[in-house]
């Protein structure tokens, strides 16, 4: 779960001998649980000064230095990235392949947790289909699925998905003569054909872990500041399931 922390510099106007083209703040990372997995900092902006901290990596505390612009614009500093062990899972994808006569049928759902803390936005589902299979034959209840033939994969999108609420998909494709020829049992090619399903989805005003951001100034009369800080939270997630 990848996530962007950005700076914007805003000040009242200094005297002309204290004015430089970029103040320094402390931005602090509150990791006490272990979910970040990776820390990627901007360093043209940025200096990390976590090991002049005392107990703070076995703390889980970063320390950085940001120094930006005077610009109206927001600048990345700092990426992280969270580790696969976040609860709760945002979302279930499952998925089913049958065969009835020269036909695929792919059953899919993809189930929201109720306890999420908000509702699932711009969710895609993009499902792989395999050589032998003829994407252009699709069929889909409900219509909507978009026959990718460069990529050989089918695309849906949904607007929003509610906590609790479940997606459900029926999509049937034709199956080439040599395949359906190479199997003694629609049970026996069911389980070659496999339906790769990759979605993605996104949530606003809430995060799955519990990484916590702190904003001071430098403590210096060289540089005075006021510092605040808003924090917009989102989540975005890629769950990648196999019918195997």
């Amino acid at each position: 779960v990848p996530s962007t922390v950005k700076s914007r510099f805003e000040e009242e106007p200094l005297p002309e001998h204290q004015q430089l083209s970029m103040i320094p703040f402390f931005l602090v990372f509150q990791d006490h649980s272990g979910h970040i997995k990776a820390l990627q900092e901007n360093k043209k902006f940025v200096e990390n000064v976590t090991h002049e901290q005392g107990n703070a990596i076995a703390n889980r505390e970063f320390t950085y230095t940001i120094k930006v612009p005077r610009e109206e614009e927001y600048f990345p500093v700092v990426r992280y990235k969270c580790g696969n062990s976040l609860r709760p899972v945002p979302i279930r994808v499952q998925s089913r392949v049958r065969i009835q006569g020269k036909h695929a049928r792919i059953a899919l759902q993809i189930s929201s947790n109720p306890q999420n803390p908000s509702d699932l936005v711009h969710l895609t589902i993009i499902m792989s289909v395999p050589e032998g299979v003829r994407g252009d034959s699709l069929q889909c209840n409900p219509p909507g699925g978009v026959w990718n033939e460069s990529k050989r994969v089918v695309l849906w999108c949904v607007s929003e998905l509610g906590g609790g609420e479940k997606f459900q998909l029926q999509s049937i494709f034709d199956i080439e003569e040599e395949l359906l020829n190479s199997s003694e049992s629609e049970e026996d090619l069911a389980e070659k054909l496999e339906f790769p399903v990759l979605s993605r989805c996104q949530c606003s005003g809430a995060q799955l872990s519990d990484v916590a951001l702190e904003v001071s100034d430098v403590g210096s009369d060289i540089f005075p500041a006021k510092v605040s800080k808003t924090v917009v939270q989102r989540f975005r997630v890629s769950h990648k399931e196999s019918n195997r």
